[in-house]
């Protein structure tokens, strides 16, 4: 069993992430959606090692995304550019052998693009789009340093917002889909010898229209997402060692 201090971290941890988010959004299902899903992980995590070859790791991790949108066809008067937005949540990995290991995150991650919008007369605007990400990725250890990882991702929209010229914001949330399906797939490198301090990059693709009424046209989200995470595994074995 880990130690209470690791207890009292993790759970630190989960209960900032909830909070963040809840502020975030006025959608009561999204709320609801999020306090189950990260309460039903605290509560079956400690299954994981009795089911694995090790011990599951946890840890926290930031970023940014840079995104836009793909349009399904070229359209004449639309265009669209990147935009940053940040990532910011925790993760857990649980190997399953000494190379291949499973690792879902929990993530509020920010979307969306910078667009010329022509046929509707918009104009140049920012257009964000929150989620709440639940990543599922199997990553295989190349090398003691280098893991490639793959998966899928299932986004929950918590908010959406447009901006024009002018600063005027308006919120968009029931023009957008309440949900995207992304593949994705990247790389990670440890940063440090202690192997706790990891960065990483992977490629994200939505395979949902993010526009509810799709008469028009039809946008995927896709983007890059660069990261630097902290894994606190080795600090729960120093926990251990100078508990005994």
């Amino acid at each position: 069993m880990p130690p209470p201090d690791f207890f009292y971290i993790r759970t630190v941890v989960w209960g900032g992430i909830i909070t963040f988010v809840h502020t975030k959004t006025k959608r009561t299902d999204m709320r609801k959606s999020l306090a189950a899903a990260v309460v039903l992980f605290l509560c079956c995590s400690p299954l994981f090692a009795q089911f694995t070859k090790g011990k599951p790791a946890f840890g926290v991790k930031s970023g940014i995304n840079i995104s836009t949108f793909r349009p399904a066809v070229t359209y004449e008067n639309y265009d669209a550019d990147l935009k940053l937005g940040f990532v910011l949540g925790a993760f857990v990995d649980i190997p399953v052998s000494a190379r291949f290991s499973i690792q879902p995150e929990f993530l509020y991650s920010q979307m969306g693009a910078r667009v010329f919008d022509g046929m509707n007369n918009f104009g140049n605007l920012i257009l964000r789009y929150n989620y709440f990400s639940i990543p599922i990725l199997a990553k295989y250890k190349i090398t003691s340093l280098v893991t490639v990882v793959a998966g899928v991702q299932n986004d929950l929209l918590i908010r959406g917002r447009q901006e024009d010229d002018l600063g005027h914001k308006t919120t968009v949330t029931n023009t957008v889909k309440d949900y995207d399906f992304v593949y994705t797939a990247g790389v990670e490198f440890w940063v440090n010898k202690k192997k706790n301090l990891v960065t990483g990059a992977r490629y994200m693709h939505g395979s949902q229209d993010v526009s509810i009424s799709n008469e028009n046209s039809t946008f995927f989200n896709q983007g890059v997402q660069v990261t630097i995470g902290y894994k606190l595994g080795k600090k729960m074995k120093k926990i251990k060692a100078a508990k005994k």
